[in-house]
């Protein structure tokens, strides 16, 4: 970015050198020592970084270079949740998910915003425009790093979602007789994915009975399994069809079910032992298990 005669409008400046900003800033990430050592994609760095150039250059007004404003007018769009900085935020908060789907770290983050900041910082505008424009450049960093974090800890929680879900065994203990093993704590829609899974065996199978083996669950009761347990009743193809087994459930969940089952109309009975229910379940279905 030259060096000009005299301060100029900020709007302008970072809309007529967004190019010249965009190499700097990826040139300052690339010497940054704040970042892990590994290649760094130049085109991949503008591309996240343009957005929030662009938005910032529209935000700070169409002004013209040779109109200079007043230091409240140029700045007056960097203040922290501002309907004017609303657009450069969400652009910050974009690119802080992207960098946290992706395999970088909380330092390339930080290198990443630290040489935008940086840049913006040597702009030739004002002393108060500078000191502002440097203070809302460590804010949208925050911003970043807040959508960076919550997208990690969601990307978290759906990994170990996706591994729950893979590991709860929903099988055949007999050809017309599916059971479902429920472990851990799952929230509702990994409730709602195993059940999904235990009325495609009943439907498939012409099951007259299914089991529902909670005693794995850390907290069966809870709301999430509740409301999922009363959207899988409620299908026509359990409700009045299919004959449920709840096993090993503790005395103070079996209420919690039973007011499902009533309201749903659904048929469910408890039992403590899984091999008490296989036998009645079986039993519905005209077979008779003996016991050597």
């Amino acid at each position: 970015m030259g060096v000009s005669d005299g301060p100029v409008e900020l709007g302008a400046l970072i809309r007529g050198h967004e190019e010249e900003l965009l190499t700097r800033a990826i040139e300052a990430y690339r010497v940054s020592p704040l970042r892990l050592p590994a290649p760094i994609d130049g085109p991949g760095m503008a591309r996240l970084l343009s957005p929030i150039l662009e938005s910032l250059g529209d935000a700070l007004g169409p002004g013209l270079p040779s109109a200079l404003p007043s230091p409240i007018e140029s700045s007056s769009a960097l203040v922290p949740g501002s309907a004017a900085a609303r657009e450069v935020e969400k652009s910050a908060a974009l690119v802080g998910a992207i960098l946290a789907s992706g395999t970088g770290s909380g330092y390339d983050a930080a290198a990443l915003f630290y040489a935008l900041r940086d840049v913006l910082a040597e702009a030739p505008v004002r002393p108060e425009d500078r000191a502002a424009l440097r203070r809302f450049a460590e804010w949208i960093m925050v911003v970043a790093f807040d959508a960076f974090a919550a997208a990690r800890v969601q990307a978290e929680r759906e990994r170990a979602r996706d591994l729950l879900e893979d590991g709860t065994p929903v099988v055949q203990v007999a050809p017309e007789l599916p059971a479902a093993f429920l472990v851990g704590r799952p929230d509702g829609v990994l409730c709602d994915s195993v059940l999904s899974r235990v009325l495609l065996l009943v439907v498939r199978v012409g099951a007259r009975a299914a089991i529902l083996h909670a005693s794995g669950l850390t907290d069966p009761a809870r709301p999430d399994v509740i409301e999922a347990l009363r959207r899988f009743m409620s299908h026509k193809k359990v409700s009045g069809a299919v004959h449920l087994f709840a096993v090993g459930l503790p005395p103070e969940a079996e209420e919690a079910w039973r007011g499902v089952a009533t309201a749903t109309g659904a048929a469910l009975s408890f039992e403590a032992h899984f091999d008490r229910a296989v036998e009645c379940a079986l039993a519905l279905s005209g077979y008779r298990l003996v016991r050597s």
